[in-house]
């Protein structure tokens, strides 16, 4: 039997442009890391320490408590960071604002979670010799409802994602709960967008990664590359930084 294992962050990126998932997938090139992720990254370890906190003691975590953990750990983060789009004090002062709105609005209507950062593998499909696993790792994992935490600098346009949202479709299938809620942190203010995936979204997904697997199976040296869409951008896409697409002809500043 033949594994192919599927991470959830690879399919997305297989969306916006085959070529640069199949080039991260074996590790020819990787994204840097940025201010904007810092944002997200320490936002993400707050929540993360407040949910561990209730999932093991039962006790919710004050937010004083759990900005002061935010700002222990901010300058190991703020070390890893490779490129500054907008100065440190800039990315913490949105970070405490979306801690701060989350903990307000979102924390108190939490149940206990069942798991927090929780790493999933699970099968898909098996088909002709040929199984096929989803991986990837949950934010927050209740009885009834799955959620995660995203710290844009913009609002979603939420029939997108009820559309297209493809974490929705693998967490959903991976926990066995058909209600996922992506909530988007933005400068101070919370997007709740409920996503619900049925039977009918898995056999979706199944052809999606069955079409994904014949790629990664097969000699191909190159896979399609997709130029439309933002991430085609020497800004954020990390083959073109590379010069390994369209970065090779245009150089890095295109435009």
């Amino acid at each position: 039997m033949i594994e192919i294992p599927i991470r959830q962050s690879f399919l997305n990126t297989f969306s916006n442009c085959p070529e640069q998932a199949r080039q991260e997938r074996l590790g020819l090139v990787r994204s840097q890391e940025s201010s904007d992720m810092l944002r997200g990254n320490m936002v993400h370890a707050a929540i993360e320490y407040c949910g561990n906190e209730l999932m093991h003691t039962g006790n919710r975590v004050s937010f004083d408590e759990a900005s002061e953990y935010m700002d222990e750990i901010s300058s190991g983060l703020a070390g890893g960071v490779e490129v500054w789009r907008h100065e440190f004090e800039t990315v913490m002062d949105v970070a405490r604002k979306n801690l701060s709105v989350w903990h307000e609005e979102c924390f108190p209507n939490l149940m206990v979670p069942t798991g927090v950062e929780q790493s999933f593998r699970t099968t898909l499909d098996e088909r002709d010799g040929v199984r096929l696993v989803l991986t990837g790792t949950a934010d927050w994992v209740q009885d009834d409802l799955i959620l995660d935490w995203k710290n844009p600098s913009r609002e979603y346009l939420p029939w997108e994602q009820k559309r297209w949202n493809l974490q929705a479709s693998v967490y959903c299938f991976a926990f066995g709960i058909p209600d996922f809620d992506l909530v988007a942190l933005v400068n101070g203010k919370v997007q709740v967008i409920r996503i619900e995936r049925d039977g009918s979204e898995v056999e979706a997904l199944r052809d999606l990664c069955w079409s994904v697997a014949a790629l990664i199976q097969s000699d191909l040296k190159v896979w399609p590359k997709r130029w439309a869409g933002w991430h085609c951008s020497p800004k954020w896409c990390p083959v073109w930084q590379a010069g390994e697409c369209r970065g090779k002809h245009l150089g890095s500043t295109p435009w």
